[in-house]
């Protein structure tokens, strides 16, 4: 209530008047008339002191609503209190959902205020360059220095440009350096916010990672051109076979010419023509022939008219011709060139080449064939010669690979009778190395001589059995040494390329067996190979065992077999990586050859 120490001085007031008429009826007894004054002074005090009061309150009184303004007042402030609550719930949702959107987007946001350069990046932001919370901080910097540099430029341009309001939105992709050092593509967005002046005091937008699309668009490319090349070697093909089958036309379009000016000269060009030619009814008999298709067959030109083309075809080629007659009769194609056999007269077979158009009616009802033949039996004999060629080839290169292996194998067992001699150890140790590396050629040509394609053998096989004759070789338990091989399927190599590279197979697993696991100790040697790019493999031969020494220089050893490590790996014009953190790890990368 307004004014409440003013109904206090009221009350005081009045309860000083009751007791002041309350002391007169007590004096009517007993005289205490000092007690009367004094009450009746306080009375007077308060009375006095009120009214004086009241001078200054009356106008203040006045300004007070009236009960009917105050109810609406009330009323106006409950609504207010109601729309403030539904504000403040609305908030608290939307504060929700954009926590839920920030947990749940699969994208990182950030906000960057541009009057101080501090930028707030979510969760997600970090955690998509591989950083914890609290590993970058809240400044622009911290997103400017990763980007790569060769996509600087056009990041801080694209920037300017929406800063200027040239676009709309800031949209970039470009790479992103990540905690592992590695670069990541992402695609960023973003919004400016202006003042009133026009200058930019906010910005805010989100990361999304598009390096798997990248990488396919990459591969989309590599395959474009592929297919480019190809289509461009299709295309020369066409061109060439369009402009033989545009000679034929002329060719054909000459004759037609030739048969309306004079009949006789249509049939001296017919009967002269250097290939068959024949007009074949549409029950297969044969109409009208001239004399070269008559030597192709062998008959005359009246024995033919007696048969039908299928009397003179090859039982084996008799369901392909009837398939294109129904296709040419059907209207489905106008015209068909076909390589089939005849049977002669005299019951040899001769191979021609015969195509075949349709003459129709007036009407638009088939009336004859028009069959132009040719004899390719002098090239289907060279095809054949051509197929026995290289069939011979084959065989020889087989055996090549075969006498190459057992030269080895001879070279191996004088080597061994060879060692019976030796009495020195290390002498020993170094016939058996040179031995199982002659072996380990030798294998790489069985496998040559074994394999379906002569020039390539499939390299997971040929790494199982040479590392199954090294464990052979050194006695080597499968249970104190776990062999894991992990090769990935299809990869062939050739011989310049399997040989060095079995070699050093063949070193570095044999030192491992020998060095890394002393005194019986267990444990684990991994061959894996892999292609790290369309044309290059990586050839990983590592082992949990004791490490190479300290003070260990690749290049600089005085070992014959790291010296053929060295050799081999620059005939490969490989790359090696040597790291010995727990045990040794070899990396040799190279192109395929």
């Amino acid at each position: 209530m307004p004014f409440d120490w003013i109904f206090l001085m009221f009350g005081t007031f009045i309860v000083a008047c009751g007791t002041t008429h309350v002391i007169e009826v007590w004096t009517l007894w007993h005289p205490t008339y000092w007690l009367s004054g004094l009450i009746k002074a306080i009375t007077a005090f308060v009375s006095v002191y009120t009214a004086i009061e009241l001078v200054s309150l009356i106008p203040k009184a006045l300004v007070l609503p009236s009960p009917a303004e105050l109810e609406a007042a009330n009323c106006q402030l409950a609504k207010e209190i109601v729309e403030r609550k539904r504000t403040e719930e609305e908030l608290r949702e939307s504060e929700q959902r954009w926590q839920l959107a920030l947990r749940g987007n699969n994208d990182g946001i950030w906000d960057w205020n541009v009057k101080n350069n501090e930028v707030f990046f979510s969760a997600r932001w970090k955690e998509m360059l591989g950083y914890q919370e609290q590993e970058i901080s809240n400044h622009f910097d911290e997103m400017i220095k990763r980007v790569h540099p060769n996509d600087l430029d056009r990041v801080k341009k694209a920037v300017k440009d929406h800063f200027a309001k040239r676009t709309p939105f800031y949209t970039k992709e470009y790479r992103v350096l990540c905690k592992d050092g590695a670069y990541k593509w992402i695609l960023d967005r973003g919004q400016a916010l202006w003042d009133e002046d026009g200058k930019v005091v906010r910005m805010v937008g989100s990361h999304t990672d598009i390096t798997e699309r990248k990488q396919a668009e990459e591969n989309l490319s590599q395959l474009l051109d592929q297919l480019e090349s190809k289509v461009e070697e299709r295309t020369v093909e066409l061109k060439r076979i369009n402009a033989s089958l545009q000679a034929e036309i002329t060719e054909r379009q000459r004759i037609e010419e030739a048969l309306r000016e004079s009949e006789q000269r249509f049939r001296a060009a017919f009967d002269q023509a250097a290939v068959g030619i024949a007009h074949v009814g549409i029950d297969g008999r044969w109409l009208l022939v001239n004399q070269r298709l008559c030597d192709i067959v062998g008959y005359t030109s009246q024995e033919l008219q007696l048969r039908t083309f299928k009397d003179i075809t090859y039982p084996d080629d008799m369901k392909a011709s009837l398939k294109y007659v129904d296709q040419i009769l059907a209207g489905d194609i106008p015209t068909f060139s076909l390589e089939k056999r005849y049977l002669r007269k005299d019951s040899s077979i001769v191979w021609i080449n015969v195509t075949v158009s349709l003459v129709h009616e007036p009407s638009g009802i088939p009336k004859y064939f028009i069959a132009v033949i040719e004899d390719i039996s002098d090239r289907k004999q060279s095809e054949e010669q051509i197929q026995a060629s290289l069939r011979e080839k084959e065989v020889l290169l087989k055996e090549i690979y075969h006498r190459v292996k057992n030269n080895f194998q001879v070279i191996s067992s004088l080597l061994s009778l060879q060692s019976e001699y030796i009495k020195d150890k290390q002498d020993m140790e170094i016939f058996q190395q040179s031995q199982m590396r002659i072996a380990s050629m030798a294998l790489v040509h069985e496998k040559m001589y074994q394999s379906r394609d002569l020039s390539r053998i499939n390299f997971g096989e040929y790494v199982q059995d040479l590392v199954a004759t090294l464990l052979t070789t050194y006695e080597v338990s499968e249970d104190a040494i776990a062999l894991n091989i992990d090769i990935e399927e299809h990869i062939l190599l050739g011989l310049d390329t399997a040989i060095p590279c079995g070699l050093i197979i063949h070193e570095l697993v044999s030192n491992s067996l020998k060095y890394a696991f002393p005194l019986g100790r267990n444990g684990e040697i991994g061959i894996a190979i892999r292609k790290i790019l369309e044309n290059r493999i990586l050839l990983t031969i590592r082992d949990n065992g004791i490490g190479l020494p300290a003070n260990f220089n690749f290049t600089d050893t005085a070992s014959l077999g790291w010296q053929l490590v060295d050799a081999l790996a620059s005939q490969l014009i490989g790359d090696i990586n040597i790291h010995s953190d727990i045990g040794v790890e070899f990396q040799i990368s190279f192109p395929i050859g």
